[in-house]
């Protein structure tokens, strides 16, 4: 991952669970296009799409988070680069 593909910003998700989520996201991606069979591989992405994202507390106070903006688009792009792969492997 690039890290200039998040931004950080003051109140944004907490940074340990987005990169989590990327993660688990990627490691699905990659089984994906390796032809895992996709009743292995929905069940999986549904878990990861329950996991929550804490926010991290915004104001003068506030620590520093990835973008929600940058982060939710993101995600968005590798869950359709899952769907892509797993309509591809049929």
């Amino acid at each position: 991952m690039r890290s200039e593909v998040l931004r950080s910003e003051k109140g944004g998700y907490n940074k340990t669970d987005v990169l989590t989520k990327i993660d688990a996201l990627n490691a699905l991606l990659m089984m994906a296009e390796e032809g895992v069979d996709s009743s292995k591989i929905l069940p999986e992405l549904e878990k990861i799409r329950q996991r929550p994202i804490r926010k991290e507390k915004g104001g003068f106070f506030g620590t520093i988070g990835f973008s929600a903006e940058d982060t939710d688009n993101y995600i968005a792009d590798l869950e359709g680069k899952i769907a892509a792969a797993l309509t591809s492997a049929r």
